[in-house]
């Protein structure tokens, strides 16, 4: 065997040398970490595949939530082959979002998912019981989930705030059941309030400096007892908040007698509040081929991602087969789906 070695190396060694020379630099160019991130485009998965409603209604069409594949520090071999791909985004990511590692990265998007299908929840079944009085939904707000955080924070991805005692208010305590209160207290943060988290089992105190620059999700204790009808949200492998609008959109027409899809694949992206407000999301650029790609007929777009979204649509060769639609509220879309679709 090591005679057949020696033969092998004394005979081919300039091939060795060159297969050397070759893979170990794509070795190093393919582990190597950046802190760059790729968004290329994903596909669309039809939102009644994960939340189902126990109602008889039915939909001849869709309503489909977005995605695209986000390739967090990608590599420099990542880099080098997708440079020169213009239906690849590539962006610098910040210093502390690049120190977030892989899993708590994926944690925070769950997160952010869990918060987008419950404000989604809420708000449907609340406008559909102006509809149907035995629709009804029962919540509590938990608390915010911490899902980011700056350099030298306090604060860990998960950390769930129960607790606000702020400075400016003489340190008298905020709780979740004061909904509006703590809403306000954890959007107007100052030096030296103090907050109260659930890291695990554990409740840590933390009083806040410059450097606990943060953001948290809204996350609610949906009563399913005494939520009518039932509904049953199955696992996904999405992550984020982008596809709140749309979910919001298809709940609430699985909750009321009119099929608002009229046979159309409906689909489009926005953040969702309780309220219905629109929020801006990332990836645009690649949602809207993704969307034209799945044969989607209606998009939804927020208004502050519009121009993006028209630049891609303009730049697609088929793209007139989509109508493209600017919406701030889950009210406009609602509102264009009864007044310029209908069957139409």
């Amino acid at each position: 065997m090591l005679k057949a070695s020696s033969y092998m190396l004394r005979r081919y060694w300039y091939l060795i040398i060159l297969i050397l020379l070759i893979s170990v630099p794509l070795a190093y160019l393919g582990i190597y970490r950046t802190n760059r991130a790729l968004i290329l485009k994903g596909g669309t998965t039809e939102f009644s595949d994960i939340v189902t409603i126990d109602t008889d209604y039915k939909s001849s069409g869709s309503f489909s939530t977005l995605y695209v594949i986000n390739m967090e520090k990608s590599t420099k071999l990542q880099n080098i082959i997708t440079a020169n791909d213009p239906t690849i985004e590539s962006y610098e990511m910040s210093s502390s979002s690049a120190a977030i590692s892989d899993f708590d990265s994926y944690k925070a998007g769950k997160i952010q998912y869990e918060s987008s299908i419950q404000n989604a929840l809420i708000l449907a079944y609340n406008e559909a019981s102006k509809e149907n009085d035995n629709v009804k939904i029962n919540y509590s707000l938990s608390g915010y989930d911490v899902t980011y955080y700056g350099e030298n924070s306090q604060f860990k991805i998960g950390d769930r705030i129960i607790k606000i005692i702020p400075y400016v208010n003489d340190y008298n305590e905020v709780l979740p059941s004061n909904e509006d209160m703590f809403r306000y207290a954890i959007n107007h943060r100052y030096v030296n309030d103090k907050y109260v988290v659930l890291r695990g089992e554990d409740e840590v105190e933390i009083v806040l400096t410059e450097n606990d620059i943060f953001s948290a999700c809204i996350i609610y204790n949906i009563d399913k007892d005494n939520t009518y009808p039932k509904f049953n949200i199955g696992d996904s492998n999405v992550g984020g908040p982008s596809g709140g609008l749309l979910q919001a959109l298809s709940i609430y027409n699985r909750l009321v007698s009119t099929d608002y899809t009229y046979g159309l694949k409906i689909a489009g992206t926005g953040t969702i509040d309780y309220l219905g407000q629109v929020g801006a999301i990332g990836g645009i650029k690649e949602k809207v081929p993704t969307a034209v790609d799945n044969n989607i007929d209606v998009f939804f777009c927020p208004s502050i991602n519009y121009e993006d979204a028209l630049l891609a649509y303009n730049s697609l060769p088929n793209s007139s087969k989509m109508k493209l639609v600017k919406i701030d509220t889950f009210y406009d879309a609602l509102n264009y789906l009864k007044e310029n679709v209908n069957g139409k």
